[in-house]
């Protein structure tokens, strides 16, 4: 559990202030008056409550803010990140818890974040300052054991408390060196009864004597009923043993074996020592034979080939060819770069026939003398000419067709337009009569202006004489001289129309008649071209015809033409100067080929063998590799001899070894007194039944009854009947006795009970017995009261180990430290603690100086925290407790502090100015 950040609204003169904690060591730094003990409680109240109004604890209530309380924010590692939030409200205040997951809860569920534990447990072990340390020392061996109990019984406090309430119970009842416990009050009222008791009996000679007999009987009864106790739980032992009759058996068989053999000092490890020693010469052994092995197969791929044996039997004959083997590596270098040369002009000449379309088993056309130029030439100049003139015809009647086509798309364009013959004739009849084509219209047209003109004049008249009239015959002239404008306008328009259509009529016709006549002219020229085109085409077919004869007079392929000849007969001489190359190389390819012929022949004969192939360079290569495998071979066999030389070097260093392991094992068996390997073994095998019939005879003493007293016993099964039938007897007179003494004490008591009867004594007596009898009861009561806390306490404690000793262990070693390793250890020896410096010396911590206990209560603190860690992590609290260390001890506390343990958080308060030597600067919280 770590605290990460408070938030506190209002704690004595803190007021909304936070702190952010980032460290697992965290020190607030200040002097008197800062804060720091303010904080401590903080921290305390919001944890376990409030301090109620009457406790002795300060409750900081702050005087300047009507807010009390705060925040604390933790890490924990069951639950997360957890809030806990705790304010005024009922007397410790009220809380809110808040689980990362957004649970919230109240002080219930803070009783289970805090495992069950109160604040004083809490403030006894976690928080302390320089008094709160030296409680520790108050604390004995059981206390601290009663700690770890607390500790390690997690979820099972209820029981501790229910331990400590039967303890207080009886504490109640009875003290040891109490007054007022009620066993002690009605202790000293029997014993004062008692003594009156015996003032009666005394009064009383016969009594007395009577009751010394009666005691007698009574001290004889109870060593009986001892006896009888004894010879009943002897008994009881023997019949339990006979029901281990086989086990028993089998103890005096191991018993009886292992009683005449001796105990041998043997060495621990000289079975291990023995077998490395045999490990170790096998291993050498498998080195020597691998090796061995490694020779065998050196010796099968190093053997000698064929090749080789000859090679050495005419070294001297085969040198003077070696020593010339360079020339011949040129000879044939030369012949495969011939060969490769002449692959390349047969390649070309095959590739530039097959472009020309020549045929690769066809000779080349003969080379053209003069007269065969000049006659190609001529031909090519006619041929050229009649192409010429073809050209200039066919571009000639491509214009003719051209115009042809124009002159019909421009008549195609005005017959359309054109009238026909008859309406074109009475338009031409209408101009040549002299008249215009509206004449008649314009006459007929004189009557309305006449009538116009009429009316006009009447209505001027009649002005003068009817001046209605005269207005009716003007609007009447009015009407009639619009009706005549609108006819003479109409007529005007028509006769326009008309004379333009007989103009246009007439230029079209013209046009037509024209473009008619011309396509005519087109027509002849177009057919005289054609002609001319047929002529020269057949004097063109004739020129080709005639050089395709000369072609094949002269070997020509037929798709040379007179525009290419000259073209291709360039490249057929390219081809006859490769032809002649060709001969060339070939001449040069036999003349070398012949001389490493006849020394290749040299070489098979030597050889005794025949090559592979007939190809001259593919038997020089042969050749060749197998005098390469002959060198190689020969080196081979340079490094087979070292890596022979080294194999037997290592072969001998390893047989070297094994006579050293030999020689060892033989020292080893004559040390143990023997002569060969395998007495080793047996006895060490005998050795090893020995200690399993031990083991077993140890086994089978736990499985037999166990027995209250310590005598030897001899378990022979045997003895058994025999012991059993005598203690039988024993018990049968031992109850005889006590049968007889029980009826004379009886009698006795019968006497003094008539004794006793009708007197004083006899009720002081009985006022006695009714006392003792109360007495008895609350002994009883006390007696299980004390024995309920005590099996509930035991139980726990065999729910959890003994963990007193891990913590002294870890205190020593912090002790240790602090004190420069003066102090060695730690150990209790009854309930007082005794520290043992490393001169052997027991000191008590009375003994020890102040700068010297406070380091050790500290470990012991310390020590706790550590060991109970798995089962509870709380925040450390410490408010300066060092103040007697020296330098060097503080120095040494808050290096042990400072590194202490990162899942253990420490908060340090302190107004000490040497801490600032010894912690850095990021884990300060300076408080003014």
């Amino acid at each position: 559990m770590i605290i990460k950040k408070m938030i506190i609204y209002g704690y004595g003169k803190w007021i909304d202030t936070e702190f952010d904690i980032d460290a697992s060591f965290q020190l607030f730094f200040g002097e008197n008056e800062a804060g720091k003990s303010t904080i401590m409680s903080f921290i305390h109240s919001v944890f376990f409550g409030f301090p109620t109004r009457h406790s002795s604890l300060n409750r900081y209530e702050p005087n300047e803010s009507s807010r009390y309380g705060g925040k604390i924010i933790i890490q924990d590692k069951r639950f997360g990140e957890v809030s806990i939030e705790r304010v005024s409200g009922k007397v410790t205040g009220d809380v809110v818890v808040q689980l990362e997951d957004g649970t919230t809860g109240n002080e219930a569920m803070l009783t289970t974040l805090f495992y069950n534990k109160t604040r004083s447990f809490y403030e006894s072990i976690y928080s302390f300052d320089l008094k709160g340390i030296e409680n520790i020392q108050n604390m004995g061996k059981e206390q601290l054991n009663r700690f770890f109990l607390s500790v390690g019984a997690l979820g099972h406090e209820k029981y501790l408390k229910q331990a400590d309430y039967y303890n207080a119970q009886a504490d109640k009842l009875f003290k040891p060196m109490g007054r007022n416990p009620k066993i002690n009050q009605l202790k000293a009222a029997l014993k004062s009864k008692a003594i009156e008791v015996e003032k009666a009996k005394e009064k009383n000679e016969t009594y007395i004597d009577l009751m010394k007999q009666h005691i007698e009987k009574q001290e004889q009864l109870k060593i009986i009923e001892s006896k009888l106790s004894k010879t009943e739980k002897e008994l009881n032992y023997f019949d339990q043993l006979s029901r281990h009759e086989e086990t028993l058996a089998e103890i005096d068989e191991i018993k009886a074996y292992l009683k005449n053999k001796p105990v041998l000092k043997l060495p621990e490890d000289g079975l291990y020592q023995l077998r490395q020693i045999n490990n170790d010469t096998e291993s050498y052994q498998n080195e020597i034979n691998e090796r061995q092995e490694r020779q065998k197969n050196l010796q099968k791929e190093y053997k000698p080939s064929k090749e080789l044996v000859l090679y050495q039997e005419n070294e001297e004959h085969l040198k003077q060819f070696e020593n010339n083997l360079d020339f011949w590596e040129d000879q044939a270098h030369s012949l495969q770069l011939k060969m490769k040369d002449l692959g390349n002009i047969e390649q070309m000449i095959a590739e530039m026939k097959i472009r020309e379309d020549i045929s690769l088993s066809d000779s080349l056309p003969i080379e053209l003398k003069t007269s065969e130029l000049d006659y190609l030439n001529t031909t090519r100049e006619r041929l050229e000419k009649s192409e010429v003139e073809l050209s200039d015809l066919q571009d000639k009647q491509k214009n003719i067709t051209h115009k042809i086509n124009i002159n019909n798309d421009m008549i195609d364009k005005i017959e359309p337009k054109l009238l026909s013959l008859s309406g074109f004739n009475k338009l031409k009849e209408m101009n040549e009569e002299g008249g215009e084509p509206g004449k008649g219209k314009r006459q007929a047209h004189l009557v309305p202006m006449i009538a116009s003109a009429v009316t006009f004049f009447s209505s001027i008249y009649l002005f003068t004489v009817e001046p209605v009239y005269g207005v009716a015959f003007f609007i009447l002239f009015i009407v009639l001289t619009y009706a005549t404008w609108r006819e003479h306008t109409s007529l005007n328009k028509q006769e326009n129309k008309e004379q333009h259509t007989y103009y246009e009529q007439k230029n079209l016709r013209s046009q037509w008649k024209e473009m008619l006549a011309m396509n005519d002219v087109y027509q002849s020229e177009y057919k005289d071209t054609l002609n001319q085109i047929d002529r020269l085409e057949t004097t063109k077919q004739l020129i080709q015809k005639d050089f395709g004869q000369w072609k094949k007079d002269h070997l020509f392929p037929a798709s040379i033409t007179l525009l290419n000849i000259d073209e291709k007969r360039d490249i057929y001489e390219k081809i006859r100067e490769l032809s002649n190359k060709e001969a060339g190389v070939k001449q040069t390819i036999e003349t070398i080929e012949m001389k490493l012929s006849n020394h290749l022949s040299d070489f098979e004969r030597v050889f005794k063998r025949d090559f592979l192939t007939e190809n001259t360079l593919e038997k020089f290569k042969e050749m060749r590799n197998i005098y390469r495998e002959i060198k190689n071979e020969q080196r081979g066999m340079q490094e087979y001899i070292k890596q022979t030389e080294t194999i037997q070097n290592e072969i001998n260093y390893f047989v070297g070894k094994v006579n050293e392991l030999k020689s060892t094992k033989q020292q080893f068996i004559h040390s143990l007194e023997l002569e060969r390997e395998g007495d080793v073994y047996d006895i060490y095998a005998e050795q090893d039944i020995i200690q399993e019939k031990r083991m077993r005879l140890s086994m089978l003493l736990a499985k037999l009854p166990p027995r209250d007293d310590q005598n030897e016993i001899k378990y022979e099964v045997t003895n058994l009947d025999v012991n059993m039938k005598k203690l039988s007897e024993e018990k049968r007179t031992l109850l005889e006795q006590q049968k007889e003494i029980n009826k004379n004490i009886m009698a006795d008591e019968m006497t003094l009970k008539q004794l006793e009867d009708g007197g004083l004594y006899s009720e002081i007596l009985q006022t006695f017995e009714n006392e003792k009898s109360y007495y008895q009861e609350i002994v009883y009561k006390w007696t299980t009261f004390k024995t309920a806390a005590g099996i509930i306490e035991k139980t726990l404690h065999y729910a959890k180990k003994d963990n007193l000793p891990q913590a002294l262990s870890v205190a020593e070693t912090y002790f240790s430290f602090l004190t420069n390793d003066k102090y060695k250890k730690l150990q209790f020896e009854q309930e007082t603690l005794f520290i043992i410096d490393k001169w052997g010396n027991k000191w008590k911590s009375e003994d020890l100086s102040r700068g010297t206990v406070e380091p050790l209560y500290i470990s012991l603190r310390l020590a706790f925290v550590k060991t109970a860690k798995e089962k509870i992590q709380f925040p450390i609290l410490i408010d300066d407790p060092f103040v007697n260390l020296d330098n060097q001890r503080v120095k040494k506390m808050y290096e042990l502090l400072s590194k202490f343990d990162e899942n253990i958080q420490i908060i340090y308060f302190s107004f000490d100015p040497r801490i600032q030597a010894f912690i850095g600067d990021d884990k300060y919280v300076y408080l003014n």
